[in-house]
C-alpha cells in the first residue's frame, strides 16, 4: 500500500480493507492508539468492520484539559468494550514533563505518550501500534521538517510502517490510514454514522502542528492558487526514495562497546555524509525527541573535538559522550543496539 498523494480518490471500503488484512493480518494481535476523536474513531471502526478481534485499544490523557480529558478516556472505554475490545486507560503529566525536560508541549505530549505505549505493549507482549495518522498528517510533517532544516527523510513525513525503540521496547508502529485524506476520513464517519468526540485544541494556534494546518497550509494555497497538498507529498515520495537508496548505501553502524556505543576511530574516518547519516539514524534509534541537522552538529562537536569533558545535551533528557574511543548515549532509553 502505498503513500498515495491527496486527492488520489482511496476510500475507506471493503477494497481497501482487503489490502489492509493482506499487509497486516487480523489474525495477529496489535494496540490501537484511539484518542476518542474523529480520525481514531474511524480507524476503531474500520479495524472492527474488516475483522481485526484481538486488539487493546490504548487510550492517553495527557493530563491538559481536566474533566474533558477524563470524558474522553471513558467514551473510548465504553466504545471499544461495546466493541469487544479489552481496554487501558493511561494518564501522563505532560505540563511537569516539559518544564521539567525543557520541552514544548507537543514534545513532550508526544513522548510521554509513546512511552505509555511501550508500559502497554510490554504488559501484553504486544509491540505492533495502529495508529489514526492520514495523509495530512503527513503533509503536516514534511512541512513541519523542512522548515527544522532536516534532511530526506524528514521530508518523506511519516511513514506507513517504522519502529521506534522506547524504554527498552520496540514499538512497530503501523500507518494504514496513511494514503487517506481528511475529507475521505469526514465523509466515512458521516456515512456511517460514528461518535467520536471534537477536541477544541484543534482549532486553536498552541501547537505548531495547528498553525501548520490552520494558518500555513491555507495561505500556501491563496499563494500558489492551487491545493498545494499533493505536490508536498510527491516531493515527501521522492525524498522516501531518495532515502531508502542512501540508507542501503551508507552500511551498518560501527558498534562499539556493550551499550549501543559507536567506534570513534571508524566515525572519524568516514567521509562526511556518511558519517552525519549514521549519527542521525542512531539518534533516532535511540529515541532522541524531533533530532535533526542541530543535534547532529552536537554530537559531531563530542566526536571530532579532542576537548574534555567530551559531553552533549540533546533534547529529552539525553546526552551524548566520547570516552576510550567510544561515543555513546546517556538518559533515559540508552539501552544497547536493536536487531
Amino acid at each position: 500500500m502505498g503513500q498515495n498523494a491527496v486527492g488520489d480518490g482511496i476510500t475507506l471500503n471493503n477494497a481497501f480493507a482487503e489490502v489492509m488484512r493482506a499487509k497486516w493480518p487480523p489474525d495477529r494481535p496489535y494496540l490501537a492508539a484511539i484518542s476518542g476523536g474523529r480520525d481514531s474513531m474511524a480507524l476503531l471502526h474500520f479495524l472492527h468492520g474488516a475483522g481485526y478481534r484481538d486488539l487493546v485499544v490504548c487510550q492517553i490523557d495527557h493530563g491538559l484539559r481536566g474533566e474533558i480529558s477524563t470524558a474522553e478516556g471513558e467514551f473510548v472505554r465504553e466504545m471499544a468494550e461495546r466493541l469487544g475490545y479489552t481496554v487501558e486507560l493511561r494518564r501522563v503529566e505532560v505540563t511537569a514533563f516539559a518544564r521539567s525536560e525543557k520541552l514544548s508541549l507537543e514534545t513532550a505530549a508526544r513522548e510521554l505518550r509513546y512511552r505509555a505505549f511501550a508500559e502497554v505493549a510490554a504488559k501484553h507482549d504486544c509491540r505492533r501500534v495502529f495508529l489514526a495518522h492520514h495523509a495530512d498528517d503527513r503533509v503536516e510533517t514534511v512541512l513541519i521538517n523542512l522548515f527544522r532544516g532536516t534532511g530526506a527523510r524528514g521530508l518523506a513525513g511519516m511513514e506507513p510502517e517504522t519502529s521506534r525503540v522506547v524504554a527498552g521496547v520496540e514499538l512497530e508502529l503501523i500507518r494504514p490510514f496513511l494514503g487517506i485524506t481528511r475529507e475521505e476520513i469526514v465523509r466515512h464517519v458521516a456515512a456511517e454514522g460514528i461518535d467520536y468526540r471534537e477536541d477544541e485544541s484543534n482549532a486553536s494556534d498552541f501547537a505548531l502542528r495547528n498553525r501548520v494546518r490552520n494558518r500555513l497550509l491555507p495561505l500556501l494555497g491563496e499563494i500558489f492558487e492551487r491545493d498545494v497538498r499533493p505536490a508536498v507529498l510527491r516531493a515527501a515520495d521522492l525524498a522516501a526514495l531518495e532515502d531508502t537508496w542512501a540508507a542501503e548505501a551508507t552500511g551498518p553502524m560501527p558498534w562499539k562497546g556493550p551499550n549501543g556505543g559507536l567506534d570513534v576511530a571508524t566515525l572519524r574516518g568516514m567521509p562526511g555524509a556518511q558519517r552525519q547519516r549514521l549519527l542521525l539514524k542512531w539518534l533516532r534509534e535511540r529515541g532522541v525527541p524531533d533530532c535533526g541537522h542541530d543535534e547532529v552538529a552536537r554530537v559531531l562537536t563530542v566526536l571530532m573535538t579532542s576537548a574534555r569533558p567530551a559531553r552533549a545535551s540533546l533534547p529529552g533528557g539525553h546526552a551524548v559522550r566520547r570516552r576510550e574511543g567510544v561515543l555513546f548515549m546517556e538518559g533515559p532509553r540508552a539501552e544497547g543496539p536493536q536487531a
